[in-house]
């Protein structure tokens, strides 16, 4: 049976001398189970200045370097002695797929990369990549098999040595492909996995995603070359998710077909979901705010597609797969998915659903949102002896752990730069405050949706 050597699996980080080879199991031996963690990372609420006038377009870049990015080589071992089989068996370490594993492509894509690994293969440093993203390339052809984005936990304020993502980024990067439906989005095959090893003091967790072959991103190009279908689904995945880092370098332009004529329009596909899924409502980065496509109507097929989606439904999916997910995050699910569907069927286009979700800005000051609006008039509306912005909690560190274990009232909120801005946020509601706040938003928000189209000049 063949073998697969990985380089040293405790913290999927190279040393920095030279690679070293130990034995991963076949193919065959990859395990599926389910995710267990315990709950304790706070979400990191980026933002920045901005391209329009009125609203924030200038995106921060998805994660924080913490640390120097190494090599690690892998190949096939040799053939062991008879005598020493069983020596070698309990010296593999284990792969195991933890959260995705009937998922599109999973599968399919965990064979590859064991095959990769088995042929002779190395990880090497995404270029460009911040917090470790590793490339798996084919030890065959030489091309690139997927991305590993190993999750580093060990990450604090003090210790900023390490290379890795923090835990929730790594949860939303697997979020995202499993809330795209049927490939709707075109978001790659995504799982998260983790390696362990007898000797290893503890497991490794990381996702895995396959890779996109493209040349260009959408900001190499400009958006008169993509296709307005292909638009409208990245745009439809970020407000669902209420994306606040959609910028042009994570939207990547699909090499096209080598028989397609030089005028076809290319199609996108988006990467780099860390900063998806606030735990309290925040300004979003939509790179495709102010793209031509946005302003067009949404096709019926794409109205049927957001007529279907059933948050309650897809909360209830994250929580399975995902238990790690906080609650504050699943509910901006909720709540923007909702927003999206009542938006599209009232008719609204793309790029007026985002401008209601994005904050006006001026010299002075940063106003609220429509939708920040609206939500914060429902909540004080039902619960009027809540606070609609909880105190803010302690400072976060550099990879976006501000809060303890605990997440009491006021977890999912955050203080933002110097002024102490606040968000709206419902991680302090119990669950029956909650199920009264999206009833009183369901009620409020046809007259918002209305007077919005008036004031784009649309007819009632």
């Amino acid at each position: 049976m063949a073998t697969i050597a990985v380089g040293r699996c405790h913290d999927l980080k190279p040393p920095a001398p030279r690679g070293r080879h130990c034995r991963l199991h076949s193919v065959a031996q990859l395990d599926m189970i389910h995710h267990h963690e315990p709950r304790g990372d706070a979400d990191a609420a980026f933002h920045g200045g901005g391209l329009s006038p009125r609203r924030r377009t200038q995106s921060s870049p998805c994660f924080t370097t913490v640390g120097a990015t190494h090599v690690v080589h892998a190949a096939a071992e040799q053939q062991k002695p008879a005598e020493t089989a069983t020596e070698t068996m309990e010296e593999m370490p284990r792969v195991e797929v933890v959260a995705g594993r009937h998922a599109r492509g999973v599968r399919e894509l965990i064979a590859e990369a064991a095959g990769a690994i088995v042929s002779g293969t190395r990880l090497v440093p995404a270029q460009g990549g911040l917090g470790g993203a590793l490339l798996l390339n084919d030890g065959r052809s030489g091309e690139h098999v997927a991305v590993i984005k190993p999750l580093d936990d060990d990450t604090s304020a003090d210790d900023r040595s390490s290379s890795g993502y923090a835990k929730e980024a790594v949860l939303r990067e697997v979020a995202a492909f499993l809330l795209d439906h049927g490939g709707f989005a075109s978001v790659e095959p995504t799982a998260l996995i983790r390696i362990s090893r007898p000797a290893a003091s503890k497991p490794t967790t990381a996702s895995i995603q396959r890779f996109v072959a493209h040349e260009y991103d959408a900001g190499e190009l400009g958006p008169s070359r993509f296709s307005a279908d292909s638009v409208h689904r990245v745009g439809i995945l970020d407000v669902r998710l209420l994306n606040i880092d959609r910028h042009a370098g994570n939207i990547l332009v699909k090499n096209p077909i080598t028989d397609a004529p030089t005028s076809k329009l290319l199609d996108l596909v988006p990467i780099d979901h860390g900063l998806c899924l606030p735990e309290q409502l925040d300004d979003p980065y939509f790179e495709w705010l102010h793209w031509p496509q946005a302003s067009l109507p949404f096709s019926d097929a794409e109205l049927s597609y957001i007529a279907s989606l059933d948050p309650f439904s897809d909360a209830e999916m994250l929580r399975a797969e995902l238990p790690s997910l906080k609650e504050p995050a699943l509910r901006i699910l909720i709540l923007c998915t909702t927003f999206l569907k009542r938006a599209a069927a009232a008719g609204l286009c793309l790029a007026d659903i985002g401008d209601m979700m994005t904050r006006e800005a001026s010299a002075m000051e940063e106003g609220m949102s429509a939708l920040e609006t609206l939500c914060k008039e429902c909540h004080d509306s039902v619960h009027p002896h809540l606070p609609s912005f909880p105190a803010p909690p302690p400072p976060s560190s550099p990879d976006g752990d501000g809060v303890g274990e605990g997440g009491a009232a006021g977890s999912s909120s955050s203080s933002v730069g110097g002024g102490g801005r606040r968000h709206v946020s419902f991680g302090h509601l119990r669950g029956d405050e909650w199920a009264a706040f999206l009833e009183r938003f369901e009620r409020l928000l046809p007259a918002a949706l209305e007077e919005k189209k008036r004031a784009v000049g649309q007819k009632p």
